[in-house]
């Protein structure tokens, strides 16, 4: 069994090798990186690398399911999945389990690039579970470089902190959504606050699992 994962950060290869490794998957986890379609994507829109996202995938071969871990690619994997369902966008499996929870969602992001998608995903997946659902956005842009320069402990500490200052200043938060893939970790920071706090990576290489075995 194989599973394919499009990336579009070096950092997240080890990320989710570990991950499936603890999900106990005995296949083949093969990585793509591609940080020139994120890059096109920030400042043409996402629209413009829907060709060479094509290819991308098209190159992945025989893979049984293929996990796209870029929020900004999502709508464009989303649309491909309807012709091929292999395809998995990181946060579909988030943003069902946030609509659950229903009530009012703070959703954490870094990427304005991400804003749109991420927010009409979580309308979509509450309108297909029949839940009501209201969402705030914390928008932490300044901290993406730290992420870009390596300094991934810095970057998850400063989402933590802007995280708590936001839950202390907005009323009956439900559920805080860490919506980017590589915000995972900052919920190790986030234990002591008193709602759930999701993240995308995990939830997705369970959901890329059951894809490939179906």
């Amino acid at each position: 069994m194989k599973i394919a994962c499009l990336h579009t950060a070096d950092v997240h290869v080890q990320t989710f090798d570990a991950l499936f490794a603890k999900a106990g998957f005995q296949g083949v986890v093969h990585h793509v990186v591609r940080a020139d379609l994120l890059a096109q994507a920030r400042e043409e829109g996402a629209a413009a690398v829907r060709a060479d996202l094509r290819q991308a995938i098209a190159a992945l071969g025989d893979a049984g399911s293929v996990l796209c871990t870029c929020s900004t690619l999502g709508p464009l994997i989303d649309d491909m999945s309807q012709a091929d369902p292999r395809l998995l966008r990181i946060d579909r499996p988030l943003m069902e389990q946030a609509a659950r929870l229903g009530g009012r969602i703070l959703v954490v992001l870094c990427l304005e690039s991400t804003r749109r998608a991420t927010c009409d995903l979580l309308a979509r997946a509450a309108s297909e579970l029949d839940r009501k659902v209201e969402h705030e956005v914390l928008l932490c842009a300044e901290v993406w470089a730290l992420f870009e320069a390596g300094q991934t402990d810095a970057f998850l500490r400063e989402i933590a902190t802007r995280t708590r200052q936001a839950l202390a200043e907005i009323p009956d938060i439900s559920a805080v959504v860490l919506a980017q893939a590589s915000m995972m970790g900052a919920g190790d920071y986030l234990a002591e606050v008193p709602v759930p706090v999701l993240s995308a990576p995990a939830l997705a290489v369970d959901r890329a699992i059951g894809i490939a075995r179906s």
